[in-house]
């Protein structure tokens, strides 16, 4: 999930996740699942002038020697998508330096975080020693997603219901001070979104319905995400 408003402006990277949740009213004829990694729409510049839904991808994986990237080393376009995958037997923390943003993410066994860089520069990804050198460089025309939510140092959503197109990234920022985990119903039991103080996260939800979300540390904080078709 992410902060479409002001990602763009403060120079990181933006995490995008699973949505960890199910239409609590799906579409008639149209099976029910759960969410899809975030996508992007071109956010400057004329419709179709900037392909946003593809990410270069890259596998966190297991040698004798330990853990490495592979490959080691990418260049990407600014505000271009880095998508990672976690193929080793564990989960993993993901982290950049410069600071991009992202504060620790941690990554699941088998899961993949697609990471938005919508400022230039070199970076280094790591997770324990094992270290990715991105050079991001030249315009790739993909702006920061929109709407936002944000969970606020009282614990709540804010705004507490939003509406979004189905497949329309939506930004979910942590401003509580603490981590939340993000449960939507109905859904599986490791439909679930982990946010770390001040980290943000973008979703998509592929399908038209009725969305009702939680955090798992504060009960009361809930927002209801209708998607429409």
């Amino acid at each position: 999930m992410r902060e479409g408003r002001h990602l763009w402006a403060i120079g990181g990277a933006v995490v995008m996740s699973l949505a960890g949740c199910a239409p609590a009213v799906p579409t008639a004829g149209q099976p029910r699942t759960t969410t899809g990694p975030a996508r992007t729409a071109p956010a400057t510049g004329p419709a179709g002038s900037a392909d946003c839904t593809r990410a270069t991808k890259v596998a966190i994986v297991e040698k004798p020697s330990g853990y490495a990237f592979s490959p080691t080393g990418l260049t990407i376009q600014r505000g271009a998508f880095l998508a990672v995958t976690n193929k080793t037997g564990t989960a993993r923390p993901l982290r950049t330096a410069p600071d991009a943003g992202m504060v620790t993410s941690v990554i699941g066994l088998e899961e993949r975080q697609v990471i938005q860089f919508p400022e230039a520069g070199t970076f280094t990804v790591r997770t324990g020693g094992a270290r990715l050198r991105l050079t991001v460089a030249g315009e790739s025309g993909c702006g920061a997603p929109e709407p936002s939510l944000t969970i606020t140092d009282a614990g709540a959503f804010r705004p507490a219901t939003a509406t979004v197109t189905a497949t329309e990234n939506f930004a979910v920022v942590n401003r509580s001070g603490a981590a939340q985990t993000l449960v939507c119903t109905p859904g599986s039991a490791k439909d679930h979104t982990r946010l770390d103080a001040g980290e943000t996260q973008i979703l998509a939800l592929d399908e038209p319905g009725r969305y009702r979300c939680v955090s798992a540390q504060h009960p009361t904080a809930k927002v209801t995400i209708t998607v429409t078709g």
